[in-house]
């Protein structure tokens, strides 16, 4: 259910949309402006109409003077023809804007999430209340896209209502005869009574609505699970790389998970229960309530009429004018409980947009070095991720000579990624210090402190561009330092073999010449990215955790040798590539165990040993197999 603080009062709702208007405004140069002028326009020309058919059936019942006959004639066409033209121009224009919306809403989460602090980029709970904002916009348009829709439409019924009531005056002044039988409708309360029950009459149909509205509402959360279990299990045998598994396990009968999991949208589902229930009798009391209110506005327009107030034309005048009322006043109005209930959806979204930064962004300049020589000290420092009582890291303290090769190592959870995270301040510690030079890293400008890394993580991501794209991280690139990057990573021959060389595009999502790329080879225009930086400091954050042993140990070697006279960092749980390396840390439980050479660490007993004995027997092997290749 809907929590009860999502059901905002009047006042909280109308500020939520003012405040998410002048946001999404921002965004969208002019949709705004150009949604007002249209429905301007539409209610202009609807009005217009209305009192040009008039004119022409009035004098059609009356005298048929031919010049009048002609003027009004004349005035409907021109009048057509303008606002035809003119509303075809600013339709264009405003569908060309709308267009553009979804992208530039996505644009304004996008930014969030590029300027939110990292740690709150991977905290669950953030995680989850940006899956509600999405789940919610899937199922039915809730938040920004509901107040895109709705806009228009909601200023259109309110300059319909008003252009009504300006063409209906005439209505209520215009007297019947006092010598016909008719005279009672004179009386002001037969106006008044008119009027009472017509706007009652006409709060029915939003009534209904409103109820129905709130109650789909009410029912977000079980209608985001039926959409995320669709859209899952739903789009199953679309994925290229799930087939074989599809095929050789019975697949098909899990894809009806998202059936009988949750039937939010099929039949015998909540809706579906819903819609058969009260949600249909609201729904059929909303339309008698529509066709009641016409009745009454007929029976009161053609009495008065009968008793001879006013001509056949000017009965056409009022109904469509009473008529546009109703339709525009009922319209308002389920719009504007709509919008009300919304504002609690786009409430979720400014919770999200307001999450605040909390890591100190610093002020001082990093210190550019010829050199490359930064002093790197962990001091006493620890740390745990957000909402775990866990330590990661525990009173880790290292002072390591930057220029060098240094190897992290341990096993799965051993804190051997989390220490990265910290030196290159995508957290901060809750205990201890870091300091770059002498200084907390805290203190320099944060977009300078993180320009002097490159790394290559573990789950790296290459994007659907070009090879040379990729490289840069930019599309700007210098393809001379592209190509000598890529070939100090040992992906050269394989761009040699490519017609298109950097200009290739990697895989097939935007160019059906685009090439599909082996593991390896990911991995090298990974590194070539990381050289393309050319930052003081590189990590391997364990990038070549799925190739073999073997493999990973060319690679790291391949990369020693290119590396040059920057700071060297590689994590690992396995030990191959740690023997050319200056220095080890080895981490155990969140904190350094071991610290030393690869022959130091070696000598002595210890959980660097173990783990180098236990991991020795399938180097071997594989050496071995790879001598024996070459007799086959």
């Amino acid at each position: 259910m809907q929590d009860k603080t999502d059901k905002l009062s009047w006042p909280e709702a109308v500020r939520v949309n003012i405040r998410a208007i002048r946001l999404l405004a921002s965004k969208n140069k002019l949709l705004f402006p150009y949604a007002v002028l249209k429905a301007l326009m539409d209610t202009v020309s609807t009005y217009l109409s209305i009192f040009l058919m008039a004119r022409l059936i009035g004098e059609l019942a009356g005298e048929r003077r031919g010049d009048v006959l002609i003027f009004w004639v004349l005035a409907g066409i021109l009048s057509k023809a303008a606002f035809g033209i003119a509303g075809g121009l600013m339709y264009h224009a405003y569908e060309v804007r709308s267009a553009l919306f979804w992208n530039n809403m996505k644009r304004i989460e996008d930014e969030k999430f590029l300027s939110m602090d990292y740690c709150d980029v991977e905290d669950q709970k953030v995680r989850d209340l940006y899956d509600q904002i999405c789940q919610n916009a899937n199922w039915s348009g809730w938040g920004f896209l509901k107040i895109h829709w709705n806009f228009q439409d909601f200023v259109r019924n309110s300059f319909s209502v008003i252009g009504a009531v300006g063409m209906s005056v005439g209505l209520f002044t215009s007297r019947v005869p006092e010598e016909s039988g008719l005279a009672f409708l004179n009386h002001p309360l037969t106006a008044l009574g008119f009027l009472a029950a017509m706007f009652l009459t006409a709060l029915i149909a939003p009534w209904q609505e409103a109820k129905n509205t709130e109650k789909r509402a009410s029912l977000a959360d079980s209608a985001r699970l039926g959409n995320r279990l669709f859209s899952h299990f739903g789009f199953m045998s679309h994925y290229a790389d799930a087939m074989a598994e599809y095929r050789m396990y019975p697949q098909a009968e899990i894809a009806e998970y998202y059936s009988w999991k949750e039937k939010s949208f099929l039949v015998g589902g909540v809706f579906d229960k819903y819609g058969k229930g009260v949600g249909g009798v609201r729904a059929a009391v909303k339309v008698l309530g529509e066709k009641l209110l016409l009745c009454i506005i007929y029976l009161f327009v053609c009495l008065k009429a009968w008793g001879g107030a006013f001509g056949i034309g000017e009965v056409t005048q009022y109904v469509g004018a009473i008529s546009q009322l109703v339709l525009g006043l009922t319209a308002f109005l389920s719009i504007a409980n709509e919008l009300r209930v919304n504002a609690g959806f786009v409430k979720k979204i400014f919770e999200f947009l307001d999450l605040p930064n909390r890591m100190y962004q610093g002020t001082l300049t990093t210190e550019k070095r010829r050199d490359r020589k930064y002093n790197v000290e962990f001091r006493n420092v620890s740390f745990r991720y957000p909402n775990t009582e866990r330590w990661a890291l525990k009173n880790v303290s290292v002072c390591f000579e930057v220029g060098n090769k240094l190897a992290v190592v341990g096993e799965n959870g051993s804190g051997k990624s989390t220490f990265i995270k910290l030196l290159c301040r995508l957290y901060d510690p809750q205990e201890g210090e870091i300091l770059l030079n002498g200084v907390n890293i805290k203190k320099y400008r944060y977009e300078e402190y993180m320009a002097i890394f490159s790394v290559v993580f573990q789950d790296f991501w290459l994007m659907a561009h070009r090879i040379g794209q990729n490289v840069a991280g930019s599309c700007d690139v210098d393809e001379a330092r592209a190509v000598k990057c890529l070939e100090d990573a040992g992906f050269g021959e394989r761009l040699k073999e490519l017609p298109e060389g950097l200009n290739t595009w990697l895989y097939k999502d935007f160019d059906e010449d685009g090439i599909q790329i082996s593991g390896g080879e990911r991995q090298k225009i990974a590194i070539a990215r990381a050289l393309y930086k050319d930052a003081p400091f590189i990590v391997l954050d364990e990038p070549t955790a799925s190739l073999d042993p073997v493999a990973e140990a060319e690679i790291y070697q391949k990369f020693d040798a290119i590396s040059g006279d920057r700071t060297a960092i590689y994590i690992s749980h396995r030990l191959s590539s740690c023997r050319f390396c200056k220095e080890i840390l080895v981490f155990e439980d969140g904190g350094i165990i071991q610290r030393g050479s690869h022959e130091e660490l070696l000598a002595a007993p210890g959980k660097y040993r173990d783990l180098w004995e236990a991991q020795a027997q399938y180097y071997e092997k594989a050496k071995q197999y790879e001598e024996d290749k070459k007799y086959l």
